[in-house]
């Protein structure tokens, strides 16, 4: 058990892991346009949303019955 665990920590640090500025040039256009599809997706949602409840909505002013009520 305890060389498994030895063996992964050395994994670990076996990986080149550091700053590379050259590699924002490829992943930042992926970054921006996944956030951008998200919002998108997040938009549709809420105007989707929006747009149920203004469908099927019940309005309190054209309901008679509740005027009797007061």
């Amino acid at each position: 058990m305890l060389a498994k665990i030895n063996m992964i920590i050395t994994q670990l640090f076996a990986l080149d892991i550091g700053f590379k500025p050259e590699s924002w040039q490829k992943t930042l256009p992926a970054l921006v346009i996944g956030m951008i599809g998200i919002f998108l997706v997040i938009g549709i949602i809420i105007l989707s949303t929006y747009a149920l409840n203004k469908s099927f909505s019940k309005k309190d002013k054209d309901d008679p019955s509740k005027e009797t009520e007061q």
